[in-house]
């Protein structure tokens, strides 16, 4: 099933798994990872792949495997660097055959220090689904992403939410955002991207952070806003690692009741193979949630 056919029925609720670069680790995610989530009845799991596509074979593998094993559908992620309309007409096919219908199209991150072409046939992720959508009409749903405090390379909001706008133009169904931690950020996105006519469903993505150094790392990869509360309660117990695990569940649940409130499309939990935390966290919000479980 397309995903724009869940949409068009209910709130969504997601999550999104990342292969793992070692072989041996597979068995573990396919196993247990993805039947916990399973559990917590998602309508879909979105499955990424690192830089250059160095996970890409993993990627199709676990998306068919939560295709036959789940009740979820899957999202299997592509991104343009280092991607040919070769490489993706292989893909297509390794994924229409695994009866997969739903594709995340992104730009992707360049490496540091990379030495192979980054973009040969696709340059931007609107570039890529238009593609499969004109050598494979119907087919396949695209989704793409969107930065609700604006991609890092954007000279302005105005200039991100028109680029938006064309990913919208060349076929894309649905969007999920790039993390964030104020929801008020969201909002004030919301409003301007639906001014500007774009009228697909726009997902809020949600990464709950529980150690120190994570989130660190996730303001300088992303640039993303960090309230002063939440900075607070990690720089007062930065090295009480059971303490911050237990913010991060309050901070994470209360953000997703706000945007529950605020009636959103669905809620896309970047889950970072946690199982255990996202089954405490979902225990923590299922019965406002209603709507997002059905």
């Amino acid at each position: 099933m397309k995903i724009s056919e869940i949409l068009a029925q209910k709130k969504t609720l997601s999550f999104e798994i990342f292969p793992p670069k070692r072989e041996d680790e597979k068995f573990t995610l396919i196993e247990k990872t993805i039947a916990a989530m399973d559990a917590l009845n998602p309508d879909f799991i979105s499955v990424t792949y690192g830089a250059l596509g160095n996970t890409l074979s993993n990627t199709v593998a676990i998306a068919s495997h939560i295709k036959k094993n789940t009740k979820a559908e899957p999202l299997a992620h592509f991104t343009c660097v280092a991607s040919t309309k070769e490489k993706v007409d292989s893909i297509c096919n390794e994924l229409s055959e695994a009866g997969i219908e739903n594709i995340l199209t992104l730009r992707g991150d360049i490496p540091k220090d990379n030495t192979q072409p980054i973009f040969t046939d696709f340059k931007h992720a609107s570039d890529l689904a238009e593609y499969i959508h004109t050598s494979r009409p119907g087919s396949f749903l695209t989704a793409g992403a969107c930065y609700p405090e604006k991609h890092p390379e954007a000279f302005s909001m105005r200039e991100d939410i028109l680029n938006l706008k064309k990913k919208q133009d060349a076929g894309m169904s649905f969007f999920t955002t790039q993390l964030f931690f104020d929801n008020d950020a969201f909002y004030q996105f919301l409003l301007a991207a639906r001014t500007a006519g774009i009228t697909a469903p726009i997902i809020p993505g949600i990464m709950p952070v529980t150690n120190y150094n994570q989130l660190d790392r996730l303001i300088q990869i992303t640039g993303c806003n960090v309230p002063l509360k939440l900075r607070n309660y990690f720089d007062k117990y930065k090295d009480d690692k059971t303490a911050l695990e237990e913010i991060g569940l309050i901070f994470t649940s209360y953000q997703i009741l706000d945007l529950i409130a605020h009636d959103v499309d669905g809620i896309h939990i970047y889950s970072m193979n946690k199982s255990n935390f996202i089954t405490k966290l979902i225990d923590n919000i299922k019965y406002v949630a209603t709507e997002y479980f059905k």
